[in-house]
């Protein structure tokens, strides 16, 4: 049965637009350019949050019965804004109406975690939150460099990593991070199947599809 969400409360208007968890700044910008010349003043909206980037990782294992095509671990998270599309007249409606994405395991950058050492650290911990998987941080390898993903609209960079993982039978939802982690599925699917699943729409999140087109390339480049 599909998870349905009640909307209790709506606090927009009563809430400050730079109070809580997501901020949006109002803002009055004016753009300066190199020949000398200035723009009008306009006006431009950001969402901002406390911790900015994130990291989101391809964690990947030997596939006994095809070698050539690993097992990669994706898992369902709970996306609120996905019931709220449902009340708004949609260009093409969607084909799907529930409110969890197939995604690979992705969080938040602390504010402690800073550098390099600081992404691993993050990808490390997200990882055991949300999939009970512990690895050793020298697991960790970056795949690529850090993207942005809506960048109209927020500074949020995603920084990609990628893992081995001999054992899997530890394999579960990890603790999560409340409400929305409860339910949560964790599930291996081969390589093929992820990229053909991103394909035909079953997973429809960018950061999980650019993660497992990097991590095809990798392996291609690598033979």
């Amino acid at each position: 049965m599909a998870i349905e969400l009640e909307i209790v409360e709506d606090r927009a208007a009563a809430t400050p637009s730079d109070a809580g968890f997501l901020k949006v700044r109002r803002l009055r910008l004016r753009a300066h350019y190199p020949s000398g010349t200035s723009s009008e003043v306009f006006s431009y909206d950001v969402a901002d949050r406390a911790a900015l980037d994130a990291v989101c990782v391809v964690l990947w294992s030997p596939n006994p019965e095809r070698p050539e095509d690993p097992l990669v671990l994706v898992r369902t998270a709970l996306r609120p804004p996905l019931r709220l599309r449902r009340d708004r007249t949609l260009t093409v409606p969607d084909r799907s109406e529930g409110l969890e994405l197939w995604e690979l395991p992705a969080g938040l950058i602390e504010l402690s975690e800073r550098g390099e050492a600081g992404v691993i650290a993050c990808g490390a911990r997200e990882t055991e939150e949300e999939t009970g998987v512990a690895l050793d941080h020298d697991r960790f390898e970056r795949l690529g460099v850090p993207v942005f993903l809506s960048p109209g609209m927020c500074g949020e960079k995603i920084h990609l990593l990628v893992a081995r993982v001999d054992d899997r039978s530890k394999t579960g939802s990890g603790a999560g991070d409340g409400v929305l982690e409860q339910g949560a599925r964790c599930e291996w699917w081969p390589l093929s199947v992820c990229l053909a699943r991103a394909d035909e729409g079953v997973i429809e999140d960018a950061k999980t599809e650019l993660g497992l087109l990097r991590f095809a390339r990798r392996l291609a480049q690598r033979g």
